[in-house]
C-alpha cells in the first residue's frame, strides 16, 4: 500500500476527455465472459462518434460476444518514470455490425488492426457507461544542502 505524502492525487476525467484519450490511443482492451470466466483481449479499435468500433476473427471471444454482449473495455497511458498514467473504462453492450449501409459505413473508418487474420466481423460497443481518470503527480523538491 503507497502513502500519501501529499504529492500525488486523483482526477476524474469529464466523458468528452474520456472519448478523447479513446480516439487518440488505438490499442485497448475488451473483458468479456467466455464460458462463465472473464478474459481479456488485446483490440485495435476506432472511436465513431461515442461507441468503438473493431473486427476480429472467429472465435472464443466472438462466441463469448455472442452468448453475453455485455462487456467492459479499457484503454491507458503510463509514465513508469513519473509513476502517473491515466485509464478509460467503457461499461456496455457488443453488437455485430450486420446492417449492409452500416458495415459500408463501418468499412470506411480508420481502422487500424495489427495482427494477422481476415477479422470479418465488425463490432460496435455501445457504452452505457464511460469513466477515467488521471493521476498526478507533483514534482519532488530538491533537498536542501
Amino acid at each position: 500500500m503507497g502513502a500519501d505524502d501529499g504529492r500525488t492525487w486523483l482526477e476524474h476525467l469529464s466523458p468528452a476527455e474520456c472519448w478523447k484519450l479513446l480516439s487518440l490511443h488505438p490499442v485497448g482492451r475488451l473483458g468479456v465472459l467466455v464460458d462463465s470466466a472473464p478474459e481479456i483481449y488485446p483490440v485495435n479499435h476506432v472511436v465513431d462518434g461515442e461507441t468503438i468500433v473493431f473486427r476480429t476473427d472467429p472465435g472464443s471471444k466472438l462466441r463469448g460476444l455472442d452468448r453475453r454482449p455485455s462487456v467492459c473495455y479499457e484503454t491507458d497511458g503510463l509514465n513508469l518514470d513519473e509513476r502517473t498514467g491515466w485509464s478509460v473504462l467503457v461499461k456496455g453492450r457488443a453488437a455485430e455490425i450486420t446492417e449492409p449501409h452500416e458495415l459500408r459505413r463501418a468499412r470506411d473508418l480508420p481502422l487500424r488492426f495489427w495482427a494477422l487474420g481476415e477479422k470479418p466481423h465488425w463490432i460496435r460497443i455501445l457504452p452505457q457507461e464511460v469513466t477515467g481518470r488521471r493521476i498526478h503527480r507533483r514534482p519532488q523538491e530538491p533537498t536542501a544542502p
